[in-house]
């Protein structure tokens, strides 16, 4: 058997480091995980999470939403990072992108045209795809899926995000007129 002696010095110096390894780890693991909100649905905490997963593919914990597939012109430019605004454009708009030679037309996904009162997605609009609500807005971001089923372009990634930050995705495409 070992003795180890410890000065004050060195114990104390222990302590602290043992307190910030600590800290450290409760920093580190943020909010992973969130099943529900610390704040209410279509709050400002809401938006502003949502706002910032649509420009910048991460919530406010700082974890980055990933996902695969999707336009095929990510890699010298952006590093294969792509985020919703990199597609539908800073007001969600959506429109044509040419870039590295390939054509993309995204549509746009404000709710106004999402919930059927204007845009492609309402009645007269282009062909009818039906009015998106949490659950098939969920469809459309995970699965790649219309309303109706249809399958969405290749050219939309398929995300991998929790219910919670794509409800506050939501409430920020929302929040755009």
């Amino acid at each position: 058997m070992i003795n180890v002696l410890i000065d004050k010095k060195h114990y104390l110096f222990l302590v602290i480091v043992g307190i910030f390894l600590t800290a450290c780890g409760v920093v580190f693991q943020g909010n992973s995980g969130r099943t529900s909100y610390d704040y209410e649905p279509g709050s400002q905490e809401s938006v502003s999470n949502g706002e910032r997963i649509y420009f910048r593919a991460t919530n406010n914990s700082g974890e980055r939403i990933t996902s695969s597939g999707g336009p095929r012109f990510g890699g010298m430019m952006s590093g294969n990072f792509v985020t919703c605004a990199s597609c539908h454009g800073p007001e969600a708009q959506g429109g044509a992108h040419v870039m590295h030679m390939t054509t993309m037309d995204a549509p746009d996904i404000r709710y106004v045209a999402l919930s059927g009162e204007e845009g492609e997605h309402s009645e007269g609009g282009g062909e009818e795809h039906g009015e998106y609500d949490l659950e098939t807005f969920r469809l459309a971001v995970v699965e790649g899926k219309h309303p109706n089923g249809d399958s969405l372009s290749t050219d939309m990634p398929r995300w991998q995000i929790s219910d919670a930050d794509l409800a506050d995705l939501l409430a920020f495409l929302k929040e755009i007129r």
